[in-house]
This record gives structure tokens, sequence and C-alpha cells, in this order.
């Protein structure tokens, strides 16, 4: 018995509608999502920060769908192998029992089903890894375009939303791009993975048998509504095994021992399917060839059951169209119309099949996403389509953007100031990454004043250092004065602080900052300004013949000072001492030796060393109080009990 791929097609309709099932619910969850709160506004805005409950919800469906179909695939695939092994035996039935059992025990099955499944489970759940992709990027493009419609003034947001809805129906939820550039929906290439891999089982096991009884000629049906692909290979003979290309070889006749004939052979089943034999929704069976049996008649052309064949096709994608238009539907209106086309279709299919009583229905092909090839749709212009993104989308979405897109989103006339000043904003971002990445890995030497100052303010701690480090080179600093060595601490802070002050005077008084300006003439009217101002002050202010007085330390910068002076008094301790500052008691407890320059005598002596002790008594140690008395001249009210207690531990040692 002959078996063809048709025969076997019935196997993949259970995977086929478990992917159309989880495609229509995809799109119920947009459209139910996209629906609520057309009218509120921020629309775009809630739609987007929606995409995550979408995206789990999707997950937990492609997570039940995948092992659904792992058991499905295994049995679809060991069925149609069943198939095509049986409708082999059966050609043999001219054998002898004891043949055809050898045949049956030497064809490999388990492993071989095994095979073909494991290839089809990984072809059909590859594609999953793009679903969840392909379901977030169809829902933003929805929200894009429904935030750009109303800009035309032609559609409201309701009325765009369906529109685009409808459109995302239409082309399904791609997950794969073959080889030419088509996208199919995940429907559409999980039937045709499958339907083409129960084909294969039924043929490879039928080819196998025939083969391992040592049958090598085959003979192609004769199918109405053939295709042009199979039209040239009908009641053809084909080899299993042997050599591509046409050629005549002689062979033993089935019956009359010794007697050879000629047999015409058009090439090697291989070189068949490859030109288009055996295609998916072919028709088209392969036999044993018994020679000097077996009949060999001319085809019959049947065209017009071809085209027939093909209006049943257009029909059937018409269902399957309105069919996604009516689960994707936001609206009570746009579901009633489309359910209203699946009827208006549905009558017209039962027209075309009482004209060609032929024709077969085949309902699960009216389901949607079960299709052949994948249609292509026309895309709107790059422009408009990118300035949409920019109004519908969030920060991330610009920073998907590539700059060609940012710059295709300047579409003159759709964008508002706001959506000019982030795209602005990303563009600012962007160069800012470009200029820290050329100053954290490139040679600073080339890079300008003014980007390094820029730099500084967005750096890490390691740029920051680079970038001094290139101004130090730039702009050697001036030398620093040596330090003050009067012997006196007090008196050696104050001398250098003052040293400090001088070598950083010479900074322009902001009455003469106008002129360093670029605009010579900008600077000079600002300095005329500037120079009349001192006039009217100075002629405000009568002079006096009082002596000038030297600006006072107040109290509060006494205090910063404190905590400078306490710094350098410990650095000289240490260096003089090499560290030896803690008593062992103080040590072992883990004391800051920072904390002993600081505080009551009382307990600065308990924790000290005898050698620390001793640098006190030759170089002082001062509390805040003594500190702030002696660089203000005013008299501090804990000083004098603080100088009794250091001088009375001075004198236990």
């Amino acid at each position: 018995m002959p078996v063809s791929p048709d025969q076997v097609e019935y196997l993949a309709a259970v995977t086929a509608d478990l992917y159309a099932g989880v495609e229509r619910q995809l799109l119920e969850l947009c459209a139910r999502q996209l629906a609520a709160g057309l009218d509120a506004p921020g629309w775009a805005v809630a739609k987007l920060a929606a995409l995550s409950p979408l995206r789990r919800a999707a997950d937990v469906l492609l997570g039940a769908l995948a092992g659904t179909v792992d058991t499905e695939v295994r049995h679809a695939v060991a069925e149609a192998y069943d198939a095509g092994r049986a409708s082999a035996l059966e050609e043999l039935d001219a054998l002898p029992d004891e043949d055809r059992r050898t045949v049956a025990e030497r064809t490999p099955h388990a492993r071989a089903v095994d095979r073909l499944a494991a290839e089809t489970i990984d072809t059909v759940t590859s594609t999953h890894r793009g679903i969840l992709r392909a379901v977030e990027d169809g829902y933003r493009q929805v929200v894009a375009e429904v935030t750009a419609a109303p800009l035309l003034g032609t559609e409201t947001r309701r009325q765009a939303t369906q529109q685009a809805m409808q459109r995302f129906a239409d082309r399904g939820i791609s997950s794969f791009r073959d080889r030419a550039g088509r996208r199919w929906s995940l429907t559409a290439y999980a039937e045709m993975a499958v339907r083409t891999s129960v084909a294969r089982a039924a043929t490879e096991a039928h080819m196998t048998t025939l083969a391992d009884a040592g049958i090598d000629l085959v003979i192609v049906s004769n199918s109405p509504r053939e295709c042009p692909l199979c039209r040239p290979w009908e009641r053809r003979i084909l080899s299993i095994g042997g050599p591509d290309g046409a050629r005549t070889v002689e062979v033993e006749h089935a019956l009359d021992d010794g007697r050879m004939i000629r047999v015409d052979v058009a090439g090697s089943l291989d070189e068949a399917r490859r030109a288009g034999l055996q295609h998916p929704n072919c028709r088209h069976s392969v036999s044993s060839y018994t020679p000097g049996l077996t009949r060999v008649e001319e085809p019959e052309p049947d065209p017009a059951g071809y085209e027939a064949g093909q209006r049943q096709r257009a029909i059937e994608r018409h269902i399957r169209r309105h069919k996604n238009r009516a689960a994707a539907a936001t609206t009570p209106e746009a579901k009633r119309a489309a359910e209203a086309k699946v009827r208006q279709w549905q009558g017209a299919m039962r027209d075309h099949l009482a004209a060609h009583p032929d024709l077969r229905r085949l309902r699960h092909r009216e389901q949607p996403g079960a299709s052949n090839l994948p249609a292509r749709t026309k895309t709107a212009p790059d422009d408009f389509m990118q300035a949409a993104r920019v109004r519908a989308g969030d920060d991330g979405t610009l920073r998907e953007m590539s700059d060609d897109q940012l710059g295709a989103a300047m579409r003159p006339g759709v964008l508002d100031d706001r959506a000019r000043d982030r795209i602005a904003t990303e563009a600012d971002r962007r160069d800012r990454e470009a200029l820290l990445d050329r100053v954290r890995t490139g040679d600073l030497s080339a890079v300008a004043d003014d980007d390094l100052a820029e730099a500084m303010r967005h750096g890490r701690a390691g740029d920051l250092a680079r970038i001094a480090a290139e101004f130090d080179r730039r702009y050697p600093p001036e030398p620093l004065p040596a330090p003050a060595r009067s012997g006196d601490a007090v008196e050696d802070l104050i001398a250098d602080r003052a040293a400090l002050d001088d070598l950083l005077a010479p900074a322009p008084d902001p009455d003469g900052w106008a002129a360093l300006a670029d605009d010579d003439t900008w600077a000079a009217l600002v300095e005329q300004e500037r120079a009349a101002q001192r006039t009217t002050r100075a002629a405000r202010h009568a002079p006096t013949d009082e002596p000038e007085q030297v600006p006072r330390v107040t109290r509060r910068v006494a205090r910063q000072m404190y905590d400078e002076y306490v710094m350098r008094q410990y650095l000289a301790a240490e260096e003089d001492l090499r560290g030896v500052l803690l008593n062992k008691q103080a040590e072992q407890a883990g004391h800051d030796p920072v904390s002993l320059f600081s505080g009551p005598a009382r307990i600065a002596h308990a924790r000290a060393s005898d050698e620390l002790r001793a640098w006190w008594a030759e170089h002082g140690r001062l509390t805040q109080a003594e500190f702030i008395e002696s660089v203000t001249g005013e008299r501090q009210r804990w000083a004098e009990g603080a100088r009794k207690n250091e001088s009375d531990h001075q004198n236990k040692r």
C-alpha cells in the first residue's frame, strides 16, 4: 500500500491547534491590556509600564506549551512511522511469511522515531526564545502606532488601537525568519515543522522497509490537483538508493526467472524530493515497482483541480485572518464585525466545496495560525515609526534606538518640544559615555580642556585621578613653600596656612572676570560698568586715618583649624616615635592613636606610651579650648583647667 505525506498530515493538527490556541490567548492578552483605560491621560506610559505582567503571563503560557508539545510530537512521529512501515509490509505481502518477519525485525523503529522526534521538538521549541520578544515588540509597536496616529488628525485613540491590533493580528506573532527573509508566525512554523516531520517519518519508514526487502525501484502515483513542482514526476519510476539522473536499467522479471526487461528510471527518490516532490501539502505517494507487472500509465494533468485547491487555501486564509482579528479586537463593534466576516467566508467555503465534490474540508486549517508560507506585510515609513517610538516609549526605548533611528525620529512637525528634549538628553548621554570611554582608555593629550572638565563632572574616582594627572602635566603646579619650623605648633600651622593663601592669591578678582571674555565689545562694556560701580563705592565711603585692622580668626574657623592641628601633631609624633604611640593595654584594647591628641588629658595620658608622653612634654598637647584661645586671642572657659590637667599628668611621669 503506497503512503504519501498527505495521508499523515492529520497527525500535525493537534500540535497546530496547541500553537493556535496559545497565539490566540497571547493576542487576547495584548488586546485586553491595551483596551484598559483607553481614554485616560498618560495612556502610553501606563501601557508600557504594564509590559512586565504581560511578559510573565506569556512566559507561563509558553512553559505549559513546551511540555505538551514534547508529548504530542513524539506520539505523532511514532504513529506516522508505524503507518509508513505498515504500508510497506502490506506491499510485501507477496513475500514469504519468514522473509516478511525478517524484514520487520531488521527495520529500525525506536531509534529512528526518537531521532526524528528529537529533531522536530528542537526545531519547534527553539522558536520559543523569540516569542516573548515578539510579543513585547508587537505590543510596543501597537502603542507607538496608537500614539502617533492622532497626530495626523484622522483617528481617535480608540480607532487607532483597534486598527493597530488588527494589523498585529493579521501578521501574527512572528518568532522565526527563514533564509528568504520571510517571517513565520509561531503557529504556521510549528505546523509546518511537525507536518514535515511526520511526512518524513512515514516515507522514511516506507522506503527503509522496502529497501531492506531488496526493492530499489518505486513509482510515483498520479494524484489529482497536482502542483507544477510535482507534475514532472507523476508516474515516473525512481530509484531508492541509486544515483541521480535519468537512465535505463535491466532488471529481472518478477515472475519469469532469468528474463531481463528494460526499465526507464527518471532519477533517484532524493533527487525528486529536492526538486519539490512530497513537499508539505503534496498528495503524491510512492509504491514499490514490480518489474513486468506494474503498469506505467501516462499521467493525467489536472490544472483546474489545482486551481480549485488553491482557491480553498485562499478561503482558509481569510477565515483564519478574521478569527485572529476577532481575538485581537479591543472594542465590541470590531469583534462583531470580525465574527461576521468569519461566517461570511465560512459560507464561501461551503459553496466552493459544493461546486467541487472531490475536495474535502480541513477544519484544522481554518484555525488561527495554520498556513503555508507567511505573507509579506507593508510597513509604515521608517521616520514616522521612529518618531512614534520616541513619543510612546520610555527611556529604555530611546537607549535601544540607534543614532540613525533617533535622527529619523526628528520628523518635522511631528515631535513636540518635550520629545525633542528627550532625544537631546539621550544624545548628550551618549556623547558623555563616549567621552568617558575615551578618558578611561585613550590618550588624554588630545582631549580638550573643556572636555576634560566635563568628564570630571561625571567620572569615577579612577577617571578623576587620570584627568588630574593630565592637568598637572599641562599646567605644572607652583612648588609649595617649605613648612614653618618655629617650634610652636600653632604658629607653624598659621604660618603654613598664610603661605598657602599667598600662593593661591593671584586668582582674578570677580570684578575683572569680564576682561577674560572672548567677546571684546561685551568685555569692554562690562569693564566700563564695573569701573563706574567702583567709583561710586569709593565716593560713598570716605577714607579714614584709623590703622588697618588685621582680620581676626573666628571661633568657627578655629574649630576647623584644630582638626588640622591634631592631624599634624599625630603625623609628626608617629614619624618621630616610629609608631610607638599607645601603651600595651591600649594597643591590646584596639584604641585609635589619633584620639590621643585631642580630648581630656586624663584619658590621653592613661593610654599613651612613655615615649609619647615625653614627646608631648617637648612639643605640647592642646585641647580644643586651648587651641581656640591661642588663635583667637579670646579667653576660653575650659582652657585653664585643661592646662592644669596636662601639667599634673606630666608631673606624674
